[in-house]
């Protein structure tokens, strides 16, 4: 981190970030809000110039092209050695008896471990802005998302890359000279919007209330039909009445 942008800071705090990620959040915010004029200018015309160079430039094609450019010049020169020389030629002399020029792992080590932690920054302050920890950031980016759902059918991607890069750099700087004004209106907003959720869980309730009612009603009727008697005591089962049996039939002589 450069002396420019300062890892110490202040920066809006976050119970969710962790110690590690406190530079990287320091240097955004800095980045950001043009606390350096030319760290952030420099920063800017740098990601516009990338841009640039990424649409209107072919690097694919400059690659192969100056690939074999240089390949082939490295032949011819190497070529005329070996023919002038009888031996080994220009080329293939110049780098000696020395080493091969080779990455050290104590330099990829430490490169490595920092894109993990600014890998790990960036799914954390995703998963603030999904999870509304951070409410202006989060209705932010859902602004910034509706807008750009319905902008992709009619602007280019490269287009609306150029627009994101620029609001980046300039709304931070809007937020913080009118914040009061800003945070004002979010403050009324909320209150809105606890206002018609509390109305809406009241009339839910009240609907729900009714439909339960209605559903009670159609319940006891079918208990009724199929001859379900409710909210009555058992009827107790008859018992059998003993029958006297019957004297035995006289029989009548025949006259």
């Amino acid at each position: 981190m450069s002396d420019s942008v300062p890892a110490t800071s202040s920066v809006p705090s976050s119970s969710a970030v962790s110690p590690q990620f406190a530079k990287y959040k320091a240097c955004f915010y800095d980045l950001l809000t043009w606390k350096n004029l030319y760290v952030s200018g420099g920063s800017f015309a740098g990601a516009l110039i990338a841009l640039y160079l990424f649409k209107y430039v072919n690097v694919v094609k400059l690659f192969f092209n100056f690939a074999y450019v240089a390949l082939g010049t490295a032949i011819a020169v190497e070529f005329a050695g070996r023919t002038i020389k009888g031996g080994p030629g220009f080329v293939s002399s110049f780098r000696g008896s020395g080493n091969y020029v080779v990455i050290s792992k104590d330099i990829v080590d430490p490169l490595f471990n920092e894109f993990t932690v600014l890998v790990n920054f960036l799914l954390v302050e995703f998963q603030q802005i999904v999870f509304v920890e951070n409410f202006p950031l989060t209705v932010f980016a859902f602004v910034v998302s509706y807008f750009t759902y319905f902008l992709v059918h009619y602007v280019s991607l490269w287009s609306l890359a150029v627009v994101g890069v620029t609001v980046a750099f300039a709304a931070p700087p809007v937020y913080l000279k009118f914040q009061e004004e800003i945070d004002a209106q979010v403050a009324a907003a909320n209150k809105i919007i606890d206002k018609k959720i509390s109305e809406l869980k009241v009339q839910a309730n009240e609907h729900l209330g009714k439909a339960a009612g209605v559903a009670k009603g159609y319940f006891d009727q079918a208990l009724d039909k199929v001859g379900y008697k409710r909210n009555l005591p058992p009827v107790p089962a008859a018992e059998p009445v003993a029958t006297e049996p019957s004297p035995p039939a006289v029989p009548v002589a025949a006259e």
